[in-house]
């Protein structure tokens, strides 16, 4: 133990001399050395000693782990500058693989600047650099990597990969090569374009949405369902590609266009319901006027069958006519869309096609019947001989050929007037002479009843059968008069024995041949064909029946006919039952439903709504037969006065809140505040469209009123709005005289003196009385302006900076003397500190500044000088993590330029090139400044 103190190895002293001369005696090739060095490197308290032991090492995973944990600053730059000098100039401990992995996942940002733009063997991977510079993510390092990097491949992945039009601008002044400078023209042309896609796409989306905004204030239904259908297929066209905007900027696009889109839509709806009304009553008007027109043209053609002239009538005329009913059927047609049209209307067009269809049929009648009344005429005036003359078969025949007759032209009626004038004279004279005849015939009857009250029956008989000649061969007229004591002294007869089948046998088969006729008739007036069985079965019951096997035939083969001509009406009148059983039962629902608008809890619009709709399906329901209709109409109109009964308070109520609101709008148009009146004129519309209905009769007059009122006022502010847009386009056009003014002379010759024409322009423009958006439209155009006169101005001073750089190098080389060969009036432009500078001792001093100044300016250095060029980068580096300031570049240059042409390597063309390099560059931030 004592021997322990006297003899410890010299790596354990306290002293940290004596452990840095052990660390010299230590070899890293022995394990258990190696782990002595790996001790004191990393668990030595000086800084020294964990130095050296890790120059002992030299492992540059050693190097990099010190670098990230040293607290000690001078140990932890030293480890760092050693890590980054292997980066640089490569390890045989660290692969290219290796250092890649590293830069992307562990080193830090300042380090990867430091050292990327140096490790040139990596520049041909742009993948990895372009990983590398986003790791970093500064616009200064993606410049400094453009412009350094020796690698044609990498600078064009840059160009086409960059869109920050700032650092383009800064590469393209820096770069000398023309075909790099020309990719970075294009590149900046295509940013500059696409930058400028946003902003006319944000314009447009403006523009769209404000014109669906303004549709807002339009009432007209198909301009905004039009325009509003339009301007969404532009949106959609333009949302297309949204994808050149922000996620801020295109989710208010899209929440806008949603909120306008809903507005719309809703705006869409409330202007629908009145302009399909309008367009609905319009309609019915006309239609209903078409109907009157329609039908006065078919009565004025319907005249022509009046006259003589409708023997005439051609087929041409027939034709129009056709037409004239076919468009009053067609406007009839058009009508039941909006009401039921009259029934005598459809029936006189029915009854006016139906003449007209069968015109060639009427006028062979009337030609017929004309011929015929002329051959009465003549009979009646030049006859003396009453009995040839009847009258009464006349009538017959004049009555069966007007019946067949679609029409009786009023001529033909006043020549049978005439005619019957004289058959009625006629009439006259045989009455007179057919007294006697009568007078006989009663005598007759009295005789029979007398004979047959004595019992006398045959004796009656044969009476009888002479009185029935005597009867059969009077007139209608005069058999009338006594027919009916002829019809009791027949029945009388008819009782007796044998007398019956004696009266029967003539008159059935007379009653079977007018049923036969009955079947064989396709008539279709139901009715008159069941009043016509009728008729015949009490014709044929009042017959009798006489019991024989040919009488029972007869009213079998009756009973058959009869059932077969009724069997038509049978199935009519239960289709007609059914039909109003059915439309009964639908009037009975609606009954039941408006009921139920009386005993149920509703809103008030909801029961006003609903009761508009029972009154509209009331007026379409089919019709019943009159007394179910009159029944049922008499509870219908019983509920419905329930019905107003429960809405007219609230009608009236909101007839008072309209008519309030109508005289507030009235109020407004005498405010001198234009804008405040709209203002209040809007709120009131939207409290106009909180009130219910205030009744059909003055709805439509309160509203007329309201929007009278509400357009007066409109009128006003946009009257207003229109002087002061026009004040503010006098300004604003005055304004871009003189700006287009200056712009013609800035293209003519860029000058100093107008950058404060710009300026002043700027401020009046900031004074101008216009509307925001012009204003900014405004603004563009003097930024256009004034972009071109910098651009024109920075271009002449680079032509200058590069003209004076080029007489300086020239000067330099022409002359020993710099003295006497440069001054201040040769460059006025350069840092007048550039000619005050000292020669430099030696050469190897003025290479090692412009060494320094080509690392600093990024420039490239001979290949004869990279280790020296090394050299001085690691100086650099060591001087960044210490924290020391720079070279001053201008104290170099003036130095380099001092030593121009002192010095062998500061002649000749390779020297003046470098120096025309450096004095650009360096003479380029002077002027930006």
């Amino acid at each position: 133990m004592i021997f322990s103190r006297f003899f410890a190895p010299s790596h354990t002293s306290n002293n940290p001399d004596i452990r840095l001369k052990a660390i010299e005696k230590l070899s890293p090739d022995s394990p258990n050395e190696k782990s002595i060095l790996h001790e004191l490197a990393f668990n030595d308290d000086d800084e020294r000693v964990s130095l050296a032991a890790l120059e002992k090492l030299d492992a540059f995973a050693l190097w990099l782990k010190m670098s990230q944990i040293a607290r000690n600053t001078r140990l932890r730059s030293a480890a760092q500058a050693k890590v980054e000098c292997a980066l640089i100039d490569g390890s045989q401990q660290l692969s290219a693989k290796e250092a890649k992995e590293y830069l992307l996942k562990s080193a830090p940002s300042e380090q990867i600047v430091r050292c990327l733009p140096l490790m040139t063997e990596l520049h041909e991977d742009s993948a990895f650099i372009a990983q590398a510079i986003s790791r970093v993510g500064r616009s200064a390092f993606y410049l400094e990597m453009l412009t350094l990097t020796p690698s044609v491949l990498l600078k064009h992945h840059l160009i086409e990969h960059c869109s920050d039009i700032d650092v383009l601008q800064k590469a393209l002044k820096k770069c000398r090569d023309s075909h790099t400078a020309s990719a970075i023209k294009a590149r900046l042309d295509e940013v500059r374009l696409l930058a400028q896609k946003p902003v006319e796409l944000s314009k447009e989306c403006t523009l769209t949405l404000s014109k669906m905004q303004a549709l807002l204030d339009k009432s007209d239904f198909p301009t905004v369902e039009k325009q509003f259908s339009l301007l969404q297929d532009e949106y959609t066209s333009l949302s297309a590609d949204f994808y050149y905007l922000d996620e801020t900027t295109r989710e208010s696009f899209e929440h806008k266009y949603s909120a306008i889109a809903d507005k719309l839509s809703r705006h869409l709806a409330r202007l629908e319901g009145p302009w399909r009304e309008a367009q609905q009553a319009a309609a019915h008007q006309q239609a209903k006027e078409r109907v009157a027109t329609t039908v006065e043209t078919v009565k004025q053609y319907h005249q022509k069958l009046q006259g003589e002239q409708l023997l005439s009538l051609s087929l041409g005329e027939v034709s129009e006519f056709q037409k004239a009913v076919e468009a009053a059927e067609s406007a009839i047609e058009a009508l039941q869309a909006y009401e039921t049209p009259a029934e005598e209307i459809e029936s006189l067009l029915e009854s006016y096609r139906h003449i007209w269809d069968g015109l060639p049929t009427l006028q062979r009648q009337v030609s017929e019947l004309q011929v015929q009344l002329k051959d009465w005429q003549a009979q009646a005036e030049s006859t003396e001989d009453l009995q040839s003359l009847d009258a009464a078969q006349i009538k017959q025949t004049w009555a069966q050929a007007t019946s067949d007759m679609a029409v009786v032209p009023v001529f033909l009626q006043t020549q049978w007037k005439t005619l019957n004038n004289t058959l009625s004279a006629h009439k006259r004279k045989a009455q007179a002479r057919q007294q006697s005849d009568l007078k006989l015939c009663r005598k007759h009857i009295n005789i029979i009843d007398n004979l047959v009250s004595q019992g006398k029956f045959n004796a009656a008989m044969v009476k009888f059968s002479k009185l029935s000649e005597i009867y059969q061969s009077l007139p209608d007229a005069t058999r009338q008069v006594i027919d009916k004591r002829y019809q009791q002294t027949e029945a009388e007869i008819a009782r007796l024995e044998g007398w019956q089948n004696y009266i029967a046998a003539p008159r059935k088969p007379q009653l079977i041949e007018q049923a036969q006729a009955l079947v064989s008739t396709d008539d279709t007036d139901m009715p008159g064909r069941a009043k016509a069985v009728k008729v015949l079965r009490q014709q044929w019951q009042s017959l009798g029946s006489t019991g024989t096997a040919d009488d029972e035939a007869l009213n079998t083969q009756f009973d058959t006919l009869l059932e077969e001509a009724f069997a038509p009406c049978r199935t009519y009148f239960a289709e007609l039952e059914a039909a109003q059983l059915s439309a009964a039962e639908e009037r009975e629902q609606l009954i039941a439903q408006l009921t139920a608008l009386v005993s149920e809890d509703y809103e008030q619009l909801a029961r006003y709504q609903r009761f508009e709709q029972l009154k509209k399906q009331w007026q379409q329901a089919p019709q019943t037969d009159a007394e179910r209709y009159n029944a049922l109409r008499k509870r219908w109109d019983g509920i419905s006065e329930q019905v107003n009964d429960l809405l007219s308070p609230w009608i009236q109520h909101n007839r008072e809140q309209k008519t309030a609101l109508v005289e507030q709008a009235e109020l407004l148009s005498a405010q001198d505040d234009a804008a405040e009146a709209c203002e209040q004129a809007k709120s009131l519309q939207q409290q106009w469209k909180q009130v219910g209905p205030a009744g059909k009769r003055v709805e439509s007059k309160l509203w007329f009123a309201f929007k009278a009122a509400n357009d007066v006022v409109f009128g006003k502010a946009k009257a207003q709005q229109q002087q002061a847009r026009s004040q503010q386009r006098s300004v604003a056009q005055q304004w871009q005289q003189s700006l287009d003014t200056l712009s013609a002379e800035i293209e003519q010759t860029p000058l100093h003196e107008h950058q404060q024409a710009v300026i002043a322009l700027g401020d009046e423009l900031a004074s101008l009385a216009v509307h925001p958006k012009e204003r900014k439209a405004l603004g563009s155009r003097l930024s256009k302006v004034k972009a071109v006169l910098d651009e024109a101005l920075l271009s002449e001073l680079q032509d200058s900076i590069t003209r004076q750089v080029d007489a300086v190098v020239k000067s330099l080389g022409d002359t020993t003397d710099i003295n006497e060969s440069l001054t201040p009036a040769l460059a006025p432009d350069l840092p007048v500190s550039w000619w005050k500078g000292q020669v430099a001792d030696n050469e190897n001093d003025l290479q090692h500044d412009m060494l320094m100044l080509e690392v600093l300016a990024q420039q490239p250095s001979p290949a004869e000088l990279e280790s020296q060029r090394s050299t001085v980068q690691l100086q650099l580096m060591q001087s960044k993590l210490n924290g020391s300031a720079l070279p001053d570049t201008d104290a170099l240059i003036a130095r380099v330029i001092a030593s121009s042409g002192q010095f062998d390597a500061a002649k000749g063309e390779e020297w003046q090139r470098r120096l025309q390099c450096i004095l650009s560059y360096y003479a380029m931030p002077a002027l930006e400044e």
